[in-house]
């Protein structure tokens, strides 16, 4: 039994999820099941089955709207790319936060970490109206309206912390 908690991939499978639980039932770990379920939904940081399936199966409208800002932003640092209109970026973006951040700024930053985005979403926690992810060397906050049609209202990109002992730098030999 494992008590390291996991985090679920940017796709989870429900029928992944349960073959595992069928998988560890068969091996001898768990007496039955519903242990097994349990067990599983913990390690993915849910109090039970149930939680986990609908964490599973309900849509993340803050993943696709991120979905759709990687897409059509990782090519910003090319000289062709054409930036988002403004009625293109109204559609997934809420008019507060665009009142807040100018077209032109937003453009500049898309340039900016154009490299970030066109690497893979990673260590994703995605909520219906929330998402925390990594991207290359950026940790990704975003959330959305609570309704239709789900626009980003926030978008942040913060760098991620590195520790002396990052395998990337490595501790200095004396």
């Amino acid at each position: 039994m494992s008590d390291q908690p996991r985090a679920l991939p940017d796709r989870p499978s429900l029928r992944f999820l349960k073959l595992e639980a069928k998988r560890r039932l068969t091996a001898g770990e768990f007496a039955t099941l519903d242990q097994a379920q349990l067990v599983i939904a913990r390690e993915h940081g849910l109090a039970s089955w149930t939680a986990l399936k609908r964490h599973v199966e309900a849509p993340s409208h803050a993943l696709a709207q991120m979905r759709w800002v990687v897409s059509r932003c990782a090519a910003a640092d090319a000289p062709e790319w054409p930036p988002p209109t403004e009625a293109e970026l109204r559609q997934h973006f809420d008019d507060r936060y665009l009142d807040l951040v100018p077209r032109d700024w937003l453009n500049r930053l898309f340039g900016t970490i154009a490299k970030q985005l066109r690497q893979d979403l990673a260590e994703v926690r995605a909520e219906p109206l929330r998402l925390r992810a990594r991207l290359g060397d950026l940790r990704v906050e975003a959330e959305t309206e609570d309704a239709p049609p789900y626009r980003l209202r926030q978008l942040r990109f913060h760098p991620v912390e590195r520790t002396a002992d990052d395998a990337r730098g490595g501790p200095a030999d004396a």
